[in-house]
C-alpha cells in the first residue's frame, strides 16, 4: 500500500509540476554559474577594453596639446572608472600622468622618465597601433606588485596616450560575484521551489476537484459538484464538467423515468395478457356446463328419449334456464366491457339514498323474505347521492343479493350512510362468515370465485357481479370495499362530497 501510493504521489500532476519548476529554476541556476565560469572574465575584459576605447576617444577629440583643456575632464575620468593615464611626447616626456600629477616620488614616474613605454614595462603590437591608433596589451609596475589592462595610442597631436586599469579588480569582482551569484542562486532556487510548490497547488486542486467530480459522475452519483471560482480555462473545464453532469443526470433520470413508463406498460400489457387468458379460460369454463347441458338435452328430444309429456317439458325448461344464464353471463359480459371502455357514461343526478335503498330491497323482496331475513335501513340518512341512479342501483343490488345469499335464514341486514371529510358511503352488512383479508382484494377480479359455501359473488356465480361494482364506481369517480364486521361482513361504495371536481 505504501509503494503504491508513493507511486500514485511520484505521477501526480501536483508532484510533476513541482518537479518541473524545480528542474527549470535549477537548470536556471546551474547556466547562471558555468556561463559565469567561462565567460564573465573575457566579458569583464570586453567591457573594460570599450570603456578604455571610449576615453581614448574623448581625449582625442579634446586634447590639442595644452593639458589644462582635459586637467578637469581627465580628472572626472579617473575618479569614475579607476583609470590611470599618462601622455608623453615624442621625446619621452611626461605631459601628464596620474601618479606624477599625486606624488612625484612615485616610483612610476621614474621609470616611465628613464624608460617611458619599454618593453620591460609594456609588450604592445606595433601594427595594431599603426593601423587603429592603438592597441591593448598588460602592463606591470616595476617591481610586478600590480598588473594593469592598458590602452597604448598615438593622439592626433603626435603624443601617446597610456590608460591602464588594475585588473586586480577584476579578480576580485569576479571572485564576488560568483559567490553572490551562488547565494542568489541557492535563494532563487529555494525561492521558485516555494513558489512551484503553492502555485501548483493551486492550480492542480481545482483538476484534483474536477477528478472527484469525474469519478462520481462516472458511479452515476451526480451531488458532487465543481466549486471553483477561477476565471480561467479550469474555471471553464470545471463548469462545463457540472454543466455536463447535469445533462447527464437529467438525461439519466429521463431514461429511468422512461424505463419506468415502458417498464408499467410491460407490466400492464402482461396482465391483460393474463387477464385475457384468464379471461378465455373462465368464460370457457362457465359456458362449458351449460353449452354441454343444452346439447345433450336437445339431442334427447330429438330423438325422442323423453316417454311423456312431463319429461319433454322438464328438458326444455333445463334448455331454457341453461340459456337464460348463458344469456345473462355475456349480457354482464358485455355491461362490464362498457363501463371500463368508458362506451357507458354516468349520468348524474342528485339521488336520495333512502330511495335508492328501499328500490333494491323491493326488488329482493322475494329473496329476503323466503330466508325470513330481516331488513334494517333505519341506518340511512338524508344524503344526497351524486351519481347515475341505475347503475348505483345496479351496484346495490349486486351488494345486496350478496348478502342475501350468505346470510344464514332468520339473520339480519342492514343498510345504512356515513360520511368522511370527503366521501359519502352506502353500506349494506349482513350476518355470516367473514372473509379472509388476503381475498378482500381478490373479489374484485373478474371470474374470481372463493369456495362454494363462502363466496360473496353474485351473478349466478360466475363472479362477475363484483366486478361491475367496482368499475361502476370508477365511472363515478368514487370507490368501493369491504370490510369484516363482528358478527359478518360489511360491503360499502363510496361517492365524493365535491361533485364539481367529478
Amino acid at each position: 500500500m505504501i509503494a503504491r501510493a508513493k507511486r500514485r504521489c511520484f505521477h501526480s500532476l501536483r508532484f510533476r509540476f513541482f518537479a518541473s519548476v524545480a528542474l527549470a529554476a535549477a537548470v536556471f541556476v546551474i547556466v547562471m554559474i558555468v556561463l559565469n565560469l567561462l565567460f564573465f572574465h573575457s566579458y569583464y575584459l570586453l567591457q573594460k577594453k570599450n570603456r578604455l576605447t571610449y576615453v581614448y576617444n574623448r581625449i582625442n577629440e579634446q586634447y590639442n596639446g595644452d593639458i589644462s583643456i582635459l586637467d578637469e575632464k581627465i580628472k572626472q575620468l579617473e575618479n569614475r572608472d579607476n583609470i590611470r593615464i599618462s601622455i608623453v611626447n615624442d621625446y619621452g616626456e611626461y605631459i601628464y600622468d596620474t601618479i606624477f600629477a599625486r606624488d612625484r616620488s612615485f616610483g612610476w614616474y621614474n621609470a616611465l622618465t628613464q624608460n617611458p613605454f619599454g618593453k620591460t614595462l609594456y609588450v604592445y603590437d606595433s601594427n595594431e597601433l599603426e593601423q587603429k591608433g592603438y592597441t591593448f596589451s598588460t602592463l606591470n609596475d616595476p617591481d610586478g606588485s600590480t598588473a594593469y589592462l592598458a590602452l597604448l595610442g598615438r593622439l592626433d597631436t603626435g603624443d601617446m596616450l597610456l590608460l591602464r586599469i588594475p585588473t586586480a579588480a577584476l579578480r576580485e569582482n569576479q571572485s564576488l560575484n560568483f559567490v553572490f551569484l551562488m547565494i542568489s542562486g541557492l535563494i532563487s532556487l529555494s525561492a521558485c521551489l516555494l513558489a512551484g510548490y503553492f502555485i501548483g497547488k493551486r492550480y492542480t486542486r481545482p483538476v484534483i476537484e474536477m477528478t472527484e467530480v469525474a469519478n462520481s459522475v462516472a458511479k452515476l452519483d451526480f451531488s458532487k459538484k465543481y466549486t471553483g471560482s477561477h476565471n480561467d480555462e479550469l474555471g471553464e473545464l470545471g463548469r462545463s464538467i457540472n454543466q455536463m453532469s447535469d445533462y447527464l443526470e437529467t438525461a439519466i433520470s429521463d431514461m429511468q423515468e422512461m424505463n419506468r413508463q415502458l417498464q408499467i406498460e410491460i407490466d400492464e400489457k402482461q396482465r391483460i395478457d393474463d387477464m385475457r387468458r384468464e379471461f378465455i379460460i373462465n368464460v370457457s369454463h362457465d359456458l362449458k356446463t351449460p353449452i354441454a347441458l343444452i346439447q345433450g338435452y336437445a339431442e334427447g328430444l330429438r330423438v325422442g328419449i323423453n316417454e311423456s309429456e312431463e319429461d319433454k317439458n322438464y328438458y326444455c325448461d333445463i334448455i331454457i334456464d341453461e340459456a337464460h344464464r348463458m344469456n345473462h353471463l355475456v349480457r354482464q359480459l358485455l355491461d362490464l366491457s362498457k363501463i371500463e371502455l368508458g362506451n357507458i357514461v354516468p349520468e348524474k343526478t342528485d339521488i336520495e339514498a333512502y330511495e335508492l335503498a328501499e328500490a333494491v330491497v323491493s326488488k329482493t323482496q322475494v329473496m329476503w323474505q323466503e330466508k325470513q331475513l330481516n331488513i334494517d335501513m333505519s341506518g340511512i340518512g338524508p344524503q344526497l347521492l351524486h351519481g347515475d341512479y341505475d347503475l348505483l342501483e345496479r351496484a346495490l343490488l349486486n351488494y345486496m343479493t350478496n348478502a342475501i345469499d350468505h346470510t344464514p335464514e332468520h339473520g339480519h341486514i342492514s343498510i345504512f350512510t356515513t360520511e368522511d371529510s370527503c366521501h359519502l358511503l352506502l353500506c349494506v352488512r349482513n350476518q355470516g362468515s367473514r372473509l379472509n383479508p388476503e381475498e378482500m382484494d381478490k373479489i374484485w377480479d373478474k371470474f374470481y370465485k372463493l369456495d362454494k359455501s363462502r363466496t360473496r359473488v353474485s351473478g349466478g356465480g360466475s363472479g362477475i357481479g363484483l366486478s361491475i361494482v367496482r368499475a361502476i364506481m370508477t365511472a363515478h369517480h368514487g370507490g368501493c370495499g369491504v370490510r369484516n364486521v363482528e358478527d359478518g361482513v360489511e360491503f360499502y361504495l363510496s361517492l365524493p362530497k365535491n361533485t364539481e371536481t367529478v
